[in-house]
C-alpha cells in the first residue's frame, strides 16, 4: 500500500471520531507519556499544537509548564519548508492561527530557540508502524527539522492505537521516531528496529 493511500484511509477514520473520544483517548496518551522517563526526564521540551483531529496537546502543553518545563513549539518559517522552535509561556495569550491553519506563536512572543538544543521532540503524524517509520502530512516540515536536531534529542510521536498500520514504505528522506504512545501501549520502536521484528 502506497503512503497517499494509507494517509487518505487514516486520515479518513481518524476524522470519524467524536469530540468526546478525541478528548478521552488524548487524556490517556497524556497519562501514558507521564510515565516515560524520557519525558519526565526532559527539560527542554518542543509539542506540536494540535489540530481538530489530532491527539490534542493544550492540557499537555499547559500541564507541562506547570511542571517547570521549557516548552516549545513550532514556527513554519515563511521561506521554507522549516521549523523553529519557539518558546511558548502562556498557551492562552501567546497563540494565533498561523500557516496551514495550525496556531503558532503571535510575532511579539516569538522567543526562537536552537533545535539543537532540544531533549525531546513531540510530534504529530498521520500513521505509524512499530518501527517508528511516520506518514505525516505530506509536506515535510517534521522530516526536514528532525535532520537538524542533536543526534541524542528524543523523538516521540503521540497517536490514536487505530493511525498504527502494520508497514509504512520509506524513503532516504524519512526519519523515524523513538517512542510512539498511543491510549493502549508505549511502544519503544528503537527497539524494533534494532531487533527487525
Amino acid at each position: 500500500m502506497n503512503k497517499e493511500k494509507i494517509r487518505r484511509d487514516i486520515l479518513k477514520k481518524r476524522l470519524s471520531l467524536s469530540p468526546e473520544e478525541i478528548k478521552n483517548k488524548s487524556h490517556k496518551i497524556f497519562l501514558n507519556l507521564l510515565r516515560t522517563p524520557v519525558f519526565l526526564n526532559s527539560s527542554n521540551v518542543m509539542f506540536y499544537v494540535s489540530t481538530r483531529s489530532e491527539v490534542q496537546t493544550e492540557e499537555m502543553i499547559k500541564s507541562s509548564i506547570m511542571m517547570g518545563k521549557k516548552i516549545f513549539v513550532p514556527i513554519i518559517t515563511s521561506d521554507s519548508i522549516n521549523l523553529v522552535p519557539s518558546n511558548l509561556i502562556d498557551f492562552d495569550k501567546e497563540l494565533i492561527k498561523g500557516k496551514k491553519g495550525i496556531f503558532e506563536p503571535k510575532e511579539e512572543y516569538r522567543r526562537l530557540f536552537s533545535p539543537r538544543d532540544l531533549d525531546l521532540v513531540i510530534l504529530p503524524g498521520v500513521a505509524f508502524d512499530i518501527e517508528g517509520n511516520r506518514i505525516g502530512r505530506g509536506l515535510g516540515y517534521y522530516d526536514n527539522f528532525l535532520k537538524g536536531i542533536n543526534p541524542s534529542t528524543n523523538t516521540i510521536a503521540l497517536a490514536f492505537e487505530m493511525q498504527i498500520v502494520e508497514k509504512i514504505p520509506t524513503n532516504e528522506k524519512d526519519v523515524p521516531v523513538n517512542v510512539i504512545i498511543t491510549e493502549k501501549r508505549i511502544v519503544n520502536s528503537m527497539e524494533y528496529r534494532i531487533s527487525g521484528t
